[in-house]
C-alpha cells in the first residue's frame, strides 16, 4: 500500500509545482498593454465643452424627470390617503350597522299585541 501512496503522492506534489510567468521580466513588461489616461482639462470656453443650449435641454430634461417622479410619488401617496379613508368609512358604516337598535314596543304595546290569558 505505502509502495502505491508514496509514488502517487510525489507525481501530484510534481504536477501541482508548475511556475507560473512572472511579470518582473523585461520581456513581459514589454507585452503588457499600456494605460493611457486622458486627463486633459477642458476649458468652459474652448473647443469640446458644452454649449449654454445644449446645456439647457439637458437642465430641462433633468426637471421634467424630477417633477414626474414627484408627481407619480404625490399620486402614490393620495391614493394611499383614499385607501385609509375607505377603510375608515367602511368601518363607520359597521359601526352604525351594529349600533342600530331593535325598535322596542312600549309596554301597552305589548300587551296589545300579545295578549295574555289567565285560567
Amino acid at each position: 500500500m505505502k509502495k502505491i501512496i508514496i509514488p502517487s503522492f510525489l507525481i501530484l506534489l510534481s504536477a501541482c509545482s508548475k511556475e507560473t510567468p512572472v511579470l518582473n521580466n523585461s520581456d513581459n513588461l514589454d507585452a503588457a498593454p499600456q494605460i493611457t489616461y486622458d486627463t486633459t482639462a477642458i476649458d468652459s470656453f474652448g473647443p469640446g465643452a458644452t454649449s449654454e443650449a445644449v446645456m439647457a435641454k439637458i437642465n430641462a430634461v433633468a426637471i421634467k424627470r424630477e417633477q414626474d417622479s414627484l408627481a407619480a410619488i404625490a399620486k402614490i401617496e393620495q391614493e394611499k390617503v383614499d385607501k385609509e379613508n375607505k377603510e375608515k368609512e367602511s368601518e363607520k358604516a359597521k359601526e352604525k350597522k351594529a349600533e342600530i337598535p331593535k325598535p322596542t314596543l312600549k309596554p301597552s304595546e305589548e300587551t296589545q299585541s300579545n295578549p295574555v290569558t289567565t285560567p
